[in-house]
Order: structure tokens, then C-alpha cells, then sequence
């Protein structure tokens, strides 16, 4: 989830009423584009077929927890995960993607869009994002010794960890969602996310 203080970059979480209040139905994505553009027609449909979806742009409190919220989606029973390039760079995001991983069952917990922009299905493209993790974790951990020692930046550094764990987990996480057949986002939009409806009713 990149939240609040990047909004061109935040993810949101969404959670269903109508099926089951206990179910914990999320979707994680980026804000803007075309990630938006296909959430919010996935969100329009699944209420048509009675699954009421709270996203945060509607429903997150004023100083609500985005921390909290991130940590909640991680622990979601069904989490629909909308996969493009700004998802794949972004700490919030891929926060929320380790989270998911590091709950068990991932491959059975998430409900992935990839969109094309998102290039995880050849070993070099994916390698190039485990690059990009490497520059920021190079970036950050630079400008944390620039700063000298005896400052206590316990966040920061708990944000260079984050890093670390995406880096860390980033082959295997990519490696199920181009795995599994995620169906493009225009067959889903011809079929009015009819196959993503049923999953999630049916798992």
C-alpha cells in the first residue's frame, strides 16, 4: 500500500460486509492509472453480485493506522491483488505482498490481476525489480551511516528492514503470481470479473 502521504502511489485495502463479515475479502493496489481504473469496475461489479466492498478512500478513519491497515490486509483471508510496475516499486505495496507471503498460504489467499505494465514473466525482467530493491536498500542504508551513529532512527531502520524482507521474499512471491493463471484485465472486464466472483464465494 503506498498510503496517504504518496497518494499517486497508495494501495488500498478493501473489505467485504455482504458475504461474510468474518470472510476478510481485501484488494491491495496501486492508486492511479489503470490499477485504479480496473478496481474501481471491479468494485462496482462485485456490489452488483452482493459483495459489498469497504475501501479505504471511502471508509479508512481520519489518523486511522496505515501500518495497521497494511498489517490487516497481510492477514486477510482473501486478498484480490491488482500486480503492475508502480505495485512492484512501491514500499507500501510490496509491504502489504511480504505480509500476505509471510501469513502462509499465499497462493491460495490471493486473487492476482496482472496488469502488462507488470513484467514478471521472464527470470530477467523479474530480476531487474529485485535490482531496483537492492538500489533502495543500497540508498537508504547509505543515508542512515551519512547521518552518524549515535541517533536513534529506530523507524528508519525498520523501513530499511522492510526493504530487505521484500528484496528477500521478492523470486518467490513473483514466482507463484506468474505461476498461476491470472487471466488478462480485459478478459476479466469482458466477463464482468465473473471468475475472480466465483473464487471468491467458492474458496
Amino acid at each position: 500500500i503506498s498510503l496517504g502521504l504518496v497518494g499517486s502511489e497508495m494501495c488500498i485495502r478493501d473489505s467485504s460486509n455482504s458475504i461474510d463479515v468474518n470472510s476478510g475479502i481485501y484488494i491491495s493496489y496501486a492508486w492511479g492509472g489503470e490499477s485504479e481504473k480496473i478496481v474501481d469496475l471491479l468494485d462496482a461489479e462485485l456490489q452488483k453480485k452482493g459483495v459489498k466492498l469497504t475501501r479505504d478512500k471511502r471508509d479508512l478513519g481520519y489518523k486511522g493506522s496505515i501500518v495497521g491497515f497494511m498489517e490487516d490486509i497481510g492477514k486477510g483471508n482473501k486478498i484480490i491483488v491488482v500486480i503492475s510496475e508502480k505495485y512492484l516499486k512501491s514500499e507500501n505495496c510490496m509491504f502489504e505482498l511480504t505480509q500476505i507471503y509471510e501469513n502462509k498460504d499465499f497462493a491460495k489467499r490471493i486473487f492476482p490481476i496482472v496488469l502488462e505494465d507488470a513484467d514478471i514473466y521472464s527470470p530477467v525482467s523479474r530480476i531487474k525489480y529485485i535490482k531496483y530493491w537492492n538500489d533502495k536498500i543500497a540508498e537508504l542504508d547509505e543515508a542512515i551511516k551519512s547521518a552518524g551513529t549515535g541517533l536513534n532512527m529506530t523507524q528508519i531502520q525498520k523501513e530499511l528492514n522492510n526493504y530487505g524482507d521484500i528484496r528477500a521474499a521478492f523470486d518467490k512471491m513473483a514466482f507463484v503470481l506468474k505461476d498461476m493463471n491470472a487471466l488478462t484485465p480485459e478478459m476479466h472486464r469482458n466477463e464482468n470479473f465473473e471468475d475472480i466472483y466465483k473464487q471468491l464465494i467458492s474458496s
